[in-house]
């Protein structure tokens, strides 16, 4: 499963860092790739991962989820 996310608040490096970290602590999340740059985070995981998790890991930061969208493989 790979999912691309849209993310808002994201202004720096270490922006990028903390939303990585809080998606890693996601059930079924094997690894995130964050673009600054594109405000966006790929996310590989197995079929298990929660979309609202993912929405929820950033719940209680300045980061919040604006979109999510299905990968091909």
């Amino acid at each position: 499963m790979r999912k691309e996310i849209t993310i808002d608040g994201m202004k720096c490096e270490g922006c990028s860092n903390a939303v990585k970290q809080r998606f890693l602590g996601v059930e079924g999340v094997n690894d995130v790739v964050v673009n600054l740059e594109a405000k966006s985070a790929l996310i590989e995981g197995n079929s298990a991962t929660d979309e609202n998790e993912l929405r929820e890991s950033l719940s209680d930061t300045n980061y919040s989820v604006v979109g999510i969208k299905e990968m091909d493989a």
